[in-house]
C-alpha cells in the first residue's frame, strides 16, 4: 500500500510539474508597471486560462487574479498595489501553478513626485544572438548585482533581422529571462528591424508582444497609439517615440508635423518633472555604421525635431541604429552636417570638471547619445568620430546605466568587458 501511495504522489508530482515546464514557452515578463499596477505576460504551448497568485513574500502568496478565456498569449493586470513595493508572484492556470521564486517579482514604480533615486538600464540594437550580446548582458548582470535597475528602456532593433516572433523567441526572451524579464520594468521603443521593412504598426510582432501605456496611465499625455508613449518614473519623465512609424498621411515624426510630432510637443510642454529623457531608434547625429550627414531620416530628425528638444530643455536624447557608442557635448543650434559644427557656437554647457555639468535655471544644451552596440557592433563612416562628440567607441559593445536623483544624474557606459569606458554627470539646482 505504501508503495502504491508513493507511486501515486510521484506520478502526480511528475504530471503537474512536467506539464507546467512544457507549457510555459515565453516569460513571464513585466509591462506598463506604474506605482499602483502592472501587467504580467507569458506564453503557453497550449491555450489555457490565466492565473496569477501574488503577495508580499514568495512564501506567502495570498491574492489571486485570473482570466477564464483560454489563450496562448496571457496578459494579466494586477492593480491596487502600493508604490515602490515588491510583490512576488507565480503564474499558471486553474490546474497547475509554477513554483514561487525570489527572482519573480514586480517592483512598483515610486509614487509620482517621489525623490527616491532611480536606476535605468538602456540597451540598443541587441537581439542579434551574437557573442557580443551575451557579453554585454553578462557585464550588466555583474555590475548591477548589488544595485538592480528599476527600469529598462530599449532603443529599437530589438530582434534581428526582421523583428519576427520567432526571432524574439530565440534571440531575446531566453537570453534575458532569468535575470531581467521576470522582474524588471520594461519600456521599449521599436527600430527599423522590428518593423521588418514595413511602416504599418498593425503587422510587426513588436506590437503584439508588448503592452504600451498609451492612455497616460503611467503619466504624461495619453498618446492613444502604441508606437509612442511617456512614463513618469520618480523624478524622471521618459518619452519613447517611434522613428519608423508612417502615419496614414505619409508623415513621420522627423517631418516635424503630424500626430506623433504634435503629441510629442504637448507631452514635453506638460512635463513638470526635473529630468527628461527622450529615446528612439534613429539618431540625429552619428558617424558609426550609419551616417547622419547623408541618411534622410537622420537629417530630418536633426533639422525638425532637435529644436523641440531644445525648446523644452530635454536633458538626454538617446538612440541606437548605429552600432557604436557616441556621446556629444551638450548641444544647441547645430542642425547642419558634421562639417558645420562649431564648438564656440554649438556647445552650451557649464562644466565644473571634465564630464561634469551643472545646469542653472536657463538650462544647457541637449546631450545626444548613440547607444547601439548591445548586440550588433562596429562600423564607421567618413568623418568618424563626430566633431561634436566628447567620446566615441566602435571597437567594443556596451550599454548604459543611469542613476538619477532629484538633483543629479550620473551615467556610465559599461563595455562588454565589464569596464566603464565613459561616464558623466549632470547636477541641477
Amino acid at each position: 500500500m505504501k508503495k502504491i501511495v508513493s507511486f501515486f504522489f510521484l506520478l502526480l508530482f511528475t504530471l503537474v510539474f512536467s506539464s507546467v515546464s512544457a507549457q510555459i514557452i515565453r516569460g513571464p515578463y513585466l509591462q506598463s508597471v506604474s506605482p499602483n499596477q502592472g501587467i504580467i505576460r507569458w506564453r503557453t504551448e497550449q491555450a489555457t486560462d490565466s492565473r496569477v497568485i501574488y503577495g508580499e513574500s514568495p512564501n506567502k502568496l495570498t491574492k489571486l487574479v485570473g482570466l477564464k478565456q483560454a489563450v496562448v498569449d496571457h496578459e494579466v493586470i494586477i492593480s491596487g498595489l502600493k508604490p515602490n513595493k515588491k510583490y512576488y508572484y507565480t503564474i499558471g492556470d486553474h490546474k497547475t501553478m509554477e513554483a514561487a521564486s525570489e527572482k519573480r517579482y514586480i517592483l512598483t514604480a515610486p509614487k509620482l513626485g517621489s525623490t527616491q533615486a532611480v536606476r535605468i538600464w538602456a540597451l540598443g540594437d541587441f537581439g542579434s544572438g551574437s557573442k557580443n550580446q551575451l557579453e554585454v548582458k553578462d557585464a550588466i548582470v555583474k555590475y548591477t548585482k548589488d544595485h538592480r535597475p528599476d527600469a529598462w528602456i530599449w532603443l529599437g532593433d530589438n530582434a534581428y533581422s526582421k523583428g519576427l516572433d520567432e526571432e524574439y523567441q530565440k534571440k531575446v526572451f531566453p537570453i534575458y529571462q532569468d535575470e531581467f524579464f521576470q522582474n524588471l520594468n520594461l519600456y521599449p521603443a521599436p527600430g527599423n528591424h522590428d518593423y521588418a521593412g514595413k511602416h504599418d504598426p498593425s503587422e510587426p510582432p513588436y506590437f503584439k508582444i508588448f503592452s504600451m501605456p498609451v492612455q497616460g496611465e503611467l503619466g504624461g499625455i495619453p498618446s492613444g497609439n502604441e508606437s509612442y508613449y511617456s512614463v513618469n518614473y520618480g523624478q524622471v519623465h521618459l518619452v519613447s517615440i517611434d522613428s519608423e512609424l508612417m502615419e496614414p498621411s505619409g508623415l513621420q515624426v522627423m517631418d516635424g508635423k503630424g500626430a506623433q510630432f504634435e503629441w510629442l510637443e504637448k507631452d514635453l510642454a506638460a512635463n513638470k518633472l526635473p529630468w527628461t529623457i527622450v529615446y528612439f531608434h534613429k539618431p540625429p547625429y552619428s558617424k558609426g555604421s550609419h551616417d547622419s550627414d547623408t541618411e534622410k531620416d537622420m537629417v530630418k530628425m536633426r533639422q525638425n525635431v532637435n529644436p523641440l528638444f531644445e525648446k523644452y530643455k530635454v536633458d538626454i536624447v538617446m538612440a541606437g541604429h548605429s552600432h557604436v557608442y557616441e556621446r556629444t557635448h551638450p548641444l544647441r543650434g547645430h542642425y547642419g552636417i558634421n562639417a558645420t559644427f562649431d564648438a564656440t557656437k554649438h556647445i552650451v554647457e557649464n562644466t565644473t570638471a571634465p564630464n561634469q555639468y551643472a545646469v542653472g535655471k536657463d538650462g544647457q544644451g541637449v546631450i545626444y547619445i548613440v547607444n547601439g552596440s548591445g548586440g550588433q557592433l562596429g562600423g564607421q563612416r567618413d568623418g568618424y568620430p563626430l566633431k561634436s562628440a566628447i567620446y566615441s567607441n566602435n571597437k567594443i559593445g556596451g550599454s548604459m546605466i543611469l542613476d538619477i536623483t532629484k538633483t543629479k544624474l550620473e551615467a556610465v557606459w559599461l563595455g562588454s568587458d565589464g569596464e566603464i569606458h565613459d561616464q558623466f554627470s549632470i547636477t541641477k539646482k
